[in-house]
């Protein structure tokens, strides 16, 4: 919060969190892992992709795995609003730069990203189906 301007912090500001800093160990080990066996002729090395913290991607290549859960809880992503004036573009929108869409905390409303009423009305639907005490 101390490198917050004006009272606004981006998210590259915000420390990793737990599950983030977990990916990041499980690829750690495993290069550790990976550097005791290099003298070994013929070294038993798992894969990356099983467990420890890479994923392959559609091609077959390595990514880094960033993360297994959300980056946040949603009612902390719901109060992630946007300070756009005319438009919301991908290079200056916050909520779009975190793959969200606007909602009516945001100060342009009416813009191409916002929540439309359709899915919020279907979301509440679906919420209260699973909720029945029966």
């Amino acid at each position: 919060m101390f490198c917050a301007k004006k009272g606004q912090i981006e998210s590259g500001q915000l420390p990793p969190c737990e599950d983030s800093l977990m990916q990041h160990t499980l690829r750690a080990n495993y290069q550790a892992a990976i550097w005791r066996r290099s003298l070994e002729n013929l070294p038993d090395v798992p894969a990356p992709s099983a467990g420890h913290g890479w994923e392959l991607d559609d091609g077959g290549s390595l990514k880094i795995r960033w993360m297994a859960g959300l980056p946040a809880l949603d009612v902390v992503l719901n109060l992630i609003s946007c300070t756009c004036r005319r438009t919301c573009r991908p290079s200056d929108c916050s909520c779009i730069l975190n793959g969200l869409k606007c909602t009516v905390v945001c100060k342009l409303q009416g813009c191409s990203n916002m929540v439309q009423d359709d899915a919020i009305v279907a979301q509440d639907a679906n919420d209260s189906d699973g909720d029945s005490d029966d």
